[in-house]
């Protein structure tokens, strides 16, 4: 009977009622709302297909457009494995998994010079086939999971790995905890959540694993046998995992003007959210690649909430977002919208004390996607001096203005300075940066170095086809 309920639904994609699908298949006649909606949760309230919503009206679950219609078996997962130092503040190393076709290692480095640790533990964690220290950094790996599905132990290692990525002018956006699919798919979870514990629990008999490198092997044939265990679930594609997850939270919307259909409708673009109080104000904001996905990972299933995503929860009482064409453009105006409201739960550290240092960017305009069409976002930079972003008419009807801007910002001499100026740099250049580094192609730059008049840089403007 729940595959012919399912189905109907999906036919009727704006919603059907509960005395509907009683007066249907439960032959129900002239059905009571009250006794209907009982009776229909009792059968599909485990269905992962479909889900009744605020409006008390049941809908097929909405698949997500990033691995949306695709088997869960065949989306993209990766299997993150973190080792902590020592001190357990930092990380040490970092190994990338996938599971398709079988086990094998994306990414394997140290974040730490394993030189420094003791002899012990160098025997026990390094492994023969550990590329040489330096290789890689917390930015090149937030950039191998851009596209990524990815499944960590815990909630401290995504922070962490989260936090270093953070720290490097990157971000990993979309991220699952092995005792969130273990709920999704009906599974206690492994209590203590340790990687012996859960590859004991999902693979069988007590095992272990010594190198770093061997046991992020080991938690991605744990995470693949939960994986594996998903279609059994009725879990079928990526939208169903995540009401799923939705379901399992348990996450109490009364009196909020936050909902989880406001959620599941948010688009799946770059842009800034910002949770808000009661009173208005502004208690965290942040920057996404696909802010639904983003914003949903504050209200999933979580057995270690840290500190900071209880403290969020309870206090959320309104959500605001702004769509941007590009992660630049997001990046942009989360940096000025944290400066300018302080946010409580938002991280303190300051751009200038980010490591590592990049060769300035040369006075230029860089084009990026618009929100909106018919639009395009420019960035212009003086070099070492001053950054501006200006939307434009894709058909250059304002022309006249272009011209005139761009006369004074290039050509009038020096340019004074703002506080603000610097860290916008750093940000422009860290990103500009990191994504020449992955696909020189990807950027569309404008040299104004080699150019005379502002008009050029319109003709250059034109000739990129804008």
């Amino acid at each position: 009977m729940n595959d012919e309920i399912t189905k109907y639904i999906r036919e009727q994609p704006h919603g059907v009622t509960p005395e509907d699908i009683a007066r249907r298949f439960l032959k129900f006649q002239n059905p009571n709302k009250t006794l209907a909606a009982a009776a229909v949760k009792a059968i599909l309230g485990k269905d992962a297909r479909v889900r009744c919503g605020d409006d008390g009206l049941w809908k097929p679950t909405a698949t997500a457009a990033h691995g949306g219609g695709v088997d869960v078996a065949e989306a993209p997962w990766a299997c993150v494995h973190v080792t902590a130092d020592t001190t357990r503040r930092s990380i040490a190393h970092v190994s990338v998994w996938t599971h398709i076709p079988e086990p094998n290692c994306l990414c394997n480095v140290w974040l730490i010079d394993p030189a420094t640790l003791s002899e012990e533990d160098r025997e026990q964690l390094c492994d023969p086939r550990d590329p040489p220290y330096g290789g890689a950094d917390a930015e090149q790996i937030a950039r191998i999971l851009s596209d990524k599905m990815p499944v960590f132990l815990s909630q401290n290692h995504y922070s962490a790995l989260s936090l270093a990525a953070m720290n490097c002018g990157a971000g990993i956006d979309d991220y699952y905890l092995m005792n969130q699919l273990l709920r999704a798919v009906k599974e206690p979870p492994v209590t203590p959540l340790t990687l012996e514990k859960a590859a004991e629990t999902l693979l069988g008999g007590f095992r272990t694993a010594e190198s770093a490198y061997k046991r992020g092997e080991l938690l991605c044939r744990a995470a693949a046998e939960v994986i594996g265990k998903m279609k059994a679930a009725g879990i079928e594609n990526r939208g169903q995992l995540d009401a799923a997850l939705r379901d399992g939270a348990e996450f109490d919307f009364t009196g909020k003007n936050i909902s989880e259909k406001m959620i599941s409708e948010l688009p799946l673009r770059a842009g800034v959210y910002g949770f808000t109080d009661k009173s208005g104000a502004y208690i965290y904001i942040g920057k996404a690649v696909n802010l639904r996905r983003r914003v949903e990972n504050y209200f999933r299933f979580n057995s270690e909430s840290p500190e900071k995503l209880g403290k969020l929860r309870a206090a959320a009482h309104g959500l605001t977002i702004h769509v941007c064409g590009s992660e630049l453009e997001a990046l942009i105006y989360e940096h000025r919208l944290i400066k300018k409201h302080k946010p409580p739960l938002n991280s303190q550290l300051q751009i200038s004390e980010r490591k590592g240092s990049h060769k300035p960017l040369p006075d230029s305009v860089i084009l990026l996607p618009h929100a909106q069409d018919g639009f395009r976002v420019s960035v212009w930079i003086r070099k070492d001096q001053k950054i501006k972003l200006r939307s434009f008419e894709t058909d250059f009807g304002e022309e006249a203005a272009l011209l005139k801007e761009l006369r004074e910002y290039f050509y009038s001499g020096t340019l004074p300075a703002t506080p603000d100026d610097f860290p916008e740099l750093e940000i422009v250049t860290r990103w500009i940066k990191r994504n020449r580094d992955a696909d020189p192609t990807s950027l569309t730059m404008v040299n104004v170095e080699h150019l005379g008049a502002a008009a050029d840089i319109v003709s250059a403007l034109k000739n990129y086809g804008v």
